[in-house]
This record gives structure tokens, C-alpha cells and sequence, in this order.
């Protein structure tokens, strides 16, 4: 089962339960987890393969210099891992007639088993693509276009469901932009046009009546990888049903410390502020 997101749809079978669709965080990436070697099909000066997974920056690229097939792959020296999931940021697929999917190998790179399928991106917003647990030692993100293309975030591992729903009301990151222009007015009051000098988007979550031991076994590690890198979410609208929802996919970085409490022995609460891009 694969579920395809980008900021505009999140397709799924319509028979998969609406759990299928609990607000995710995508902070895990099995291209930076300890003993894992990072290689590519190709790269350039100036657009090596680490732009795409190291740091997360947006700013700068991996970019393979050629059209065709190529590929980021993560071995991972440590044994086998679970990925279930693939995130891009920053990216021109969609210029350049690009389609994405996750592979996964259990020989060593001899061959190769699809986890996700083809995925052919609309815009340049944030993709998230969803796709059963995958046990593998060697995951790769395989990339198909017509012209070179540029990457600057990959993330492929481990999504965090959370626990409980998002409380409301809600403000989805698409429709909470940091969007500044400068408006041009001549001395008689016309209209002389519009410039765009900064944009973005904020993010707020926040859930309460979540599981302690979820918390404890899963938040916390998730609050150590966002403390110092960026991370995706994807949400659903709450009010939809079958397998179709508004997810607003985000790529951005905490603004402040993650926050967590308990409200009881058994239940607790989360949350989160962060400022990123949804474009």
C-alpha cells in the first residue's frame, strides 16, 4: 500500500481505515542513522550528494548533472532497518518531468525490490510518500527524469504517527503563510503592482490525551532530531472520510524548545512550533 502526498492530496485505497491517515512527523532519516554509507548513482561540483540528506538546508543541492535514472541509497553496516516512508523538500521534479519512488534490497544492492510506487510530483511543494514497513539493509530513493534535476532535502526512514488528534481549531501551514510584500501606490492612489520580498509558512501542533509510554518511546527521540534539523508533517483534514484529505505537507525547523507534560499517570500532551516552506 503506498498513500502519495503532496499540498494538495493525500490518495489512499478507500477501504483503508481513517487511522491510516493520523497526522504524521517526518524527522527519522535512514541516510543519517550511525553506520549508514551514503551513495549516489552520480553528483557535481557544487552539487554533491550530502546537500540532499546532511544538513537539510534548502539552500543548497544535490543535483546528478544528467537526465535518466539515478539514485541516493543508504547501506546501512548496522544491520537491517524499517523505512516507510519518503520526503522530499526544496526540489524541481516537476520542472523537469521527474518521477520518484522508494526501492529496498535484501542482498546487498544485487537486486532490486520496489517499496512505494512511481510518483510523478505537480509543483515544487513538499512530497510525502507513505508505503508499508520495509525491512531491508539497503534503501534507496530512485529518481527518473527527462532533464537534471536538483534536490536539496531527502528524508527516507521511520514516520512518527502521532497519537492523538491535533487539537482546534487548527490553522494547516499552507493557509498560515509568513508571506511579505511591498505594494507599489503611485500619489493618486492607482495600483502600480505587488512584490513578493519574503514568504513562508508557520506550523503549530499541539495534542493532548496521548499515551504516556508513546511519549516516552517515541516523542522524545523525535524531540532530539528536531532540536537541531528540519523535519516534514503532513496532516488531514479531520473532517474528511474515504481516502481522500487535505494533508498541508510542511518542511521546516522548531522554533522553539518541543515541548511535552503529563496530565495524568496515563495520558499526556505535545507541542510544537515551527516555521518552514509549503512551496
Amino acid at each position: 500500500m503506498t498513500l502519495f502526498i503532496d499540498s494538495h492530496s493525500i490518495l489512499a485505497a478507500p477501504s483503508l481505515d481513517r487511522t491510516t491517515f493520523a497526522p504524521r512527523l517526518g524527522a527519522h532519516s535512514l541516510l543519517r542513522v550511525a553506520g549508514a554509507v551514503v551513495s549516489a548513482s552520480a553528483d557535481t561540483v557544487g552539487g554533491e550528494k550530502e546537500n540532499g540528506y546532511k544538513e537539510g538546508l534548502t539552500f543548497d543541492f544535490w543535483r546528478p548533472g544528467t537526465s535518466g535514472t539515478h539514485w541516493l541509497r543508504a547501506s546501512l553496516t548496522g544491520g537491517a532497518q524499517v523505512s516507510n516512508y519518503l520526503a522530499i523538500a526544496a526540489h524541481n521534479l516537476h520542472q523537469n518531468g521527474a518521477s520518484v519512488k522508494m526501492q529496498h534490497s535484501i542482498d546487498g544492492g544485487a537486486t532490486w525490490l520496489d517499496s512505494s510506487n512511481d510518483f510523478l510530483p505537480g509543483s515544487s511543494a513538499p512530497v510525502m510518500i507513505l508505503y508499508d514497513d520495509t525491512l531491508a539493509g539497503d534503501h534507496r530513493v530512485l529518481v527518473v527524469s527527462d532533464t537534471p534535476v536538483s534536490i536539496g532535502v531527502v528524508h527516507f526512514g521511520q514516520i512518527l504517527a502521532l497519537n492523538a488528534p491535533l487539537l482546534g481549531p487548527w490553522s494547516p501551514p499552507n493557509l498560515s503563510r509568513r508571506n511579505r510584500y511591498v505594494n507599489e501606490v503611485s500619489d493618486g492612489g492607482a495600483f502600480l503592482g505587488k512584490t513578493l520580498i519574503a514568504e513562508g509558512a508557520n506550523l503549530t501542533i499541539a495534542i493532548s490525551a496521548a499515551d504516556m509510554d508513546w511519549i516516552r518511546d517515541k516523542w522524545e527521540d523525535t524531540v532530539r532530531l528536531i532540536e537541531t534539523r528540519g523535519f516534514f508533517f503532513a496532516a488531514r483534514d479531520l473532517g474528511s472520510v474515504g481516502g481522500v484529505a487535505e494533508p498541508e505537507v510542511f518542511y521546516g525547523w522548531a522554533q522553539a524548545q518541543p515541548g511535552g507534560k503529563y496530565d495524568s499517570n496515563v495520558y499526556g500532551g505535545i507541542s510544537l512550533q515551527a516555521r518552514g516552506i509549503v512551496t
